[in-house]
């Protein structure tokens, strides 16, 4: 499952918006931290769903579909408030840093109105990154002249595979490695590594293989004007009110709307002073041109260049062993081939994998057939 790091100083509204997208009980209160060990929950992104090719309803084991719109699970990790110093160990920071050692990319949620502290929101947005940064670095050269010495002394390896000892516990793989290699220059032998070396090789890693994204917060204590100002000021970023998404996942767990996202439909169950709230909050994202988190998560995702796949027991009819239809749902990265899916599906089906059929043209495939989005797959393989 795509894993997404949710990251911040206190006080930025990080278990708000992680109790909105993931309809879970957690702490919520203004004051610092909050939020003392990493909660871990479940959202989702949004993909049209390819049942309509097939003309029969879907069966997701995980997530849902409504009216076509697969809603596909990715976990959310929400990392205790951040402290400048944190890569130093200041406010638990070494230890709320390491939670996100496996997550594939990284929101950094700021307070859109600043704080007491610096009274800027651009300082918070930079302070976030230089930590995270100052955190990888440490690791990563940690030991680097005894790790590069033993490394060197073996002419059998590529330089690839010798930085991937250091790297692989952070969850990057060989060919995260091999694109970064591919898009910048670095010294051949180890030991001529330099500090400025690794601290572009870590900016790389935040730029290509965890990214950071920058998403604003508290936006519904702004007037449309200093909205827009923000909009202008602030580029590649995006802007959100966890508030009012917690009031509408409050409003769809209670049963008076029938979703929470911003076109959702009133039920029986809603009463006036309801939906005159909730009426107040969709026209506030509809003026304003406001997106909830789940279209922005979607967004990025997209733009990374992942995809959606389905793997399926039966090519025809596009089910599992059981006959549910499209029971499962991949978020992979563009380039993934059928020989990627087969060892994300299992281990043994790898490597025991003999060919793939693609369910749309029935046509066999190779294992280095590069998957395209929607794409639904039956594996074959020796396994009994």
């Amino acid at each position: 499952m795509l894993k997404i790091g949710l990251i911040g100083k206190p006080n930025a509204g990080k278990s708000t918006l992680f109790s909105a997208i993931t309809l879970s009980d957690v702490d919520i209160a203004n004051y610092p931290f909050t939020t003392i060990k990493p909660n871990v929950g479940i959202s989702y992104i949004t993909d049209e769903c390819p049942e309509r090719y097939i003309g029969a309803k879907c069966n997701p084991r995980e997530g849902k579909c409504i009216n076509g719109i697969r809603y596909i699970p990715v976990e959310i990790i929400d990392v205790p408030g951040l402290i400048e110093g944190a890569s130093e160990g200041k406010g638990m920071g070494n230890e709320f840093l390491d939670n996100i050692r496996d997550a594939d990319i990284i929101i950094n949620l700021y307070d859109v109105n600043g704080d007491e502290d610096s009274g800027d929101y651009k300082i918070n947005i930079n302070m976030v990154r230089n930590e995270i940064m100052l955190w990888l670095k440490e690791r990563i050269y940690r030991d680097w002249q005894k790790f590069a010495r033993k490394e060197d002394a073996d002419t059998s390896e590529r330089l690839i595979e010798k930085i991937l000892k250091k790297v692989a516990s952070f969850g990057i793989k060989e060919k995260d490695l091999f694109y970064i290699m591919s898009n910048d220059s670095f010294p051949e032998r180890l030991i001529d590594w330099k500090p400025v070396d690794v601290e572009r090789f870590c900016n790389d890693i935040l730029t290509y293989v965890k990214p950071i994204f920058n998403i604003g917060n508290k936006i519904d204590l702004l007037d449309s004007d200093s909205i827009e100002k923000i909009k202008k000021d602030l580029n590649n970023n995006f802007l959100i009110s966890a508030e009012y998404e917690f009031i509408l996942a409050k409003a769809f767990k209670n049963g008076y709307i029938n979703n929470n996202s911003i076109d959702f439909n009133y039920t029986n169950k809603s009463g006036e002073e309801q939906k005159n709230a909730l009426e107040k909050i969709r026209m506030f994202y509809k003026n304003n041109g406001i997106r909830t988190f789940t279209d922005i998560i979607t967004d990025i995702i997209k733009g990374l260049g992942y995809i959606v796949v389905y793997p399926v027991a039966d090519e025809n009819k596009w089910t599992d062993k059981n006959g549910n239809i499209l029971p499962d749902a991949y978020i992979v990265k563009d380039g993934t081939t059928a020989l990627d899916l087969a060892f994300l599906v299992h281990t043994d089906i790898g490597k025991n994998f003999i060919r793939a059929i693609n369910g749309k043209t029935k046509r066999v495939i190779g294992k280095d057939y590069k998957l395209l989005n929607n794409d639904v797959v039956r594996i074959v393989s020796n396994l009994r």
